[in-house]
């Protein structure tokens, strides 16, 4: 197996490669790559160069498809629940904690009962709740008081209730009648620590699919990012976006429109992912079919790109048609998580032009909840039919909705072995390294109409690198980051 690992030094990169094991060298002059050598040339050309001594193999840096940095800051600054138990954990908390009101992300919501929650909603303390998969939220009746929000039934969304009285639990569009309490000021620091975050995992740029942070951006550029964005489109912002003259890939290497993005329907914890024939369960569809078409039709003819969120195969499958009869193939549509597809749509599947954008770590990190839900229902996080299909790979992880790293991802992808198992469930759905490697860096490029500059370590493109512990390609690939270059500087050292 060929081993594209890179070492740098300051202004050359060393890498081995092959079974040769030869030496070669990159030249970084400023931010770009300017020739890939052998080192012994290279070292003859340009004797003067001095060496950045830096332990480590050299990648291309990774590039997260599918991230939401509003989520991931307010994450990182309020209770994590992510290794919550049930309800004595959050009671916990809440006696241990004086302020309100309590903001509270990463909750499995299936570990707490009906009853549970009926206690919770009805404590005198303002309370938010964020499930680990982002697709329902609780609300404490006194939150929901004070903030003078009137329960009524939205289309597409879920109200929990017990014995007809509401609990305090809102599902997928839903969650509109209470996004305005969860939208607390995003400081220029909390975003700071997201892009520190994502650079101590290798990655240098990210497709954001939160919408209201974009004026932030834009001032925080003046003084430089740390990272790419490629700035995802809400849908509701479709036309004016056009009436303004704004296209997909606007901007620069730094901060560009991407993909506007519409949900289909809503997530396998939540029970909301929409499922063909209803099987397991139905789930809800979020956008009528008819919507779906028009934005597609209407985005690509103005040179927009689409992204669809489809999870369940119901979903899948009417994105799938959608996009078939409708979908321009030069926009590299999207279908972002594409976890269950129907063996009746594999045609479908192969005919249909479009990109695949997936996060191998759900694979694992659902693995509980799906073999309580779905049993062995096959082509489930279905990475290899996706590839035999013909079909461009992009990888990411929807931070903060699981950990960002791409070496987990990249373990993911090829062992599928979930946690406190010893063995893969599905391996038919495993892929190599290289083709998990490619899905975060090439694919996603490719998938951002960025290739001309990321993606790969060659001469013209710019010098973005992940330097790792170990070779990817070594029998034990759980890895650790030692440090990430942005543009030919040190973005984080280990």
């Amino acid at each position: 197996m060929k081993d594209d690992a890179k070492k740098i030094f300051r202004g050359i990169v060393i890498y081995t490669k092959g079974e040769e094991k030869r030496d070669f060298a990159v030249l970084v002059d400023g931010d770009r790559i300017i020739d890939v050598e052998e080192f012994s040339i290279l070292k003859e050309q340009f004797p003067f160069v001095q060496l950045l001594d830096v332990p480590g193999y050299f990648y291309p840096a990774f590039f997260d498809s599918h991230v939401h940095l509003v989520e991931l800051s307010n994450v990182m600054s309020s209770v994590d629940a992510r290794n919550f138990k049930g309800y004595d954990d959050l009671i916990d908390i809440l006696k241990s904690k004086q302020d309100e009101p309590f903001y509270i992300y990463n909750l499995d919501f299936n570990n707490l009962t009906i009853g549970q929650w009926e206690k919770l909603f009805n404590l005198p303390l303002k309370i938010f709740i964020q499930s680990i998969d982002e697709h329902s939220v609780f609300v404490s009746r006194v939150f929901l008081e004070r903030a003078m929000i009137k329960i009524r039934e939205v289309e597409g969304g879920v109200l929990v209730k017990k014995k007809g009285n509401f609990i305090g639990i809102f599902k997928d569009r839903a969650i509109e009648l209470v996004n305005f309490i969860k939208e607390r000021e995003i400081s220029p620091e909390s975003i700071e620590r997201s892009f520190n975050y994502l650079l101590k995992r290798g990655i240098t740029s990210v497709v954001n699919f939160d919408f209201s942070i974009y004026s932030l951006l834009e001032k925080l550029k003046r003084n430089g990012l740390k990272i790419r964005i490629v700035q995802s489109i809400k849908k509701e912002s479709l036309k004016d976006i056009v009436t303004g003259n704004v296209r997909t890939n606007d901007g620069d290497v730094f901060l560009k429109f991407g993909p506007l993005k519409c949900f289909m329907d809503g997530s396998l914890g939540s029970k909301t992912a929409y499922m063909k024939n209803g099987f397991p369960f139905k789930g809800v569809l979020t956008m009528n079919i008819e919507e779906l078409n028009w934005i597609i039709q209407f985005a690509n003819s103005h040179g927009i790109q689409v992204a669809v969120h489809a999870i369940g195969s119901g979903a899948v499958h009417i994105v799938l048609e959608a996009l078939f009869k409708y979908g321009n193939t030069q926009m590299r549509n999207r279908i972002e998580h594409l976890q269950f597809i129907d063996i009746e749509d594999l045609a479908l599947l192969e005919k249909t032009s479009f990109i695949a954008s997936m996060q191998p770590i759900h694979a694992t990190s659902d693995f509980p909840i799906f073999k309580r839900i779905m049993g062995d229902y096959k082509l489930a996080y279905p990475w290899n039919t996706v590839l035999k299909a013909n079909k461009m790979l992009t990888f990411g992880s929807d931070v903060p909705v699981d950990d960002a790293s791409p070496v987990l991802g990249i373990n993911a992808a090829v062992m599928r072995t979930p946690e406190n198992m010893n063995e893969s469930f599905q391996k038919e759905e495993c892929i190599s390294v290289s083709e998990a490697l490619d899905a975060y860096t090439k694919g996603s490029s490719y998938a951002s109409f960025s290739e001309d500059y990321i993606g790969e370590i060659k001469k013209g493109n710019l010098a973005d690198f992940a330097i790792l512990k170990k070779s990817l390609f070594s029998d034990n690939i759980n890895n650790s980051v030692l440090g990430t270059i942005v543009g030919g500087k040190l973005g984080w050292m280990k």
